[in-house]
């Protein structure tokens, strides 16, 4: 009987803790409109969920916003619809990306630059016009094509790829790094005792534990009668 009885609890108790699990597991899936940090080089922005369709690398430090959440590929959304930029939706590999628990100020870096075309010096047109123009540009981010690298760009209202101009200086987002340095501990709270708070499961456990333990002492320990029947 005892027995009987410490199995009834056991299983009660793993029954409710695989409930507790699985409810922290579903929880800890990152839900539509959370922001993602984007931590190294060499992260790709996809057209589509495949590799084969990368657009170019963003910018490391920065943020893409979750639109829906795979395991593989996270749909997500970067940048935002402005005077030179353009919302642009795609892709980017799970496993390369930072959700954090909070909105940044700054996700989306914004780089505009100017970029020149012109045929040749002193060549004109027809019509008089010197063959020269100036075109206002949106950084995206960097696509290496051999020891050439190029910029993905917003250029009049299109997306395209640009030779990267020398010297574009490219901000860093510390947001992040902020964030990490929240969570470190002080030199205060180091020399500090511990304490460690019991979960609900844990205290759950312990009453059990101390309403079976008389009980099994009780039943166990209980005297066998010497009285000889009459």
């Amino acid at each position: 009987m005892p027995f009987l009885i410490f199995i009834f609890l056991c299983m009660s108790f793993t029954s409710y803790m695989g409930g507790v699990f699985w409810v922290k597991a579903e929880n800890s899936l990152p839900q539509n409109g959370a922001y993602a940090c984007i931590r190294t080089d060499g992260v790709f922005f996809y057209a589509t969920a495949s590799e084969q369709d990368g657009l170019f690398c963003l910018p490391p430090t920065y943020y893409v916003r979750l639109l829906d959440y795979s395991p593989t590929f996270c749909k997500v959304e970067y940048q935002t619809d402005g005077t030179h930029t353009k919302r642009l939706v795609g892709y980017v590999k799970t496993e390369q990306l930072t959700f954090v628990p909070y909105v940044p100020n700054r996700p989306y870096l914004t780089c505009i630059f100017d970029v020149e075309y012109k045929i040749e010096d002193g060549v004109k047109t027809e019509d008089g016009f010197l063959t020269q123009i100036t075109m206002t540009c949106a950084y995206y981010g960097d696509y290496n094509v051999g020891s050439t690298t190029y910029c993905y760009v917003l250029r009049e209202g299109e997306f395209g790829y640009v030779p990267k101009p020398d010297g574009l200086y490219l901000t860093e987002n510390t947001e992040y790094a902020e964030y990490l340095s929240t969570l470190a501990p002080s030199s205060e709270d180091s020399t500090a005792p511990k304490t460690k708070n019991n979960t609900p499961a844990q205290v759950a456990i312990l009453i059990a534990l101390c309403l079976l333990v008389p009980l099994l002492a009780a039943l166990i320990l209980k005297p066998k009668s010497n009285h000889d029947p009459e």
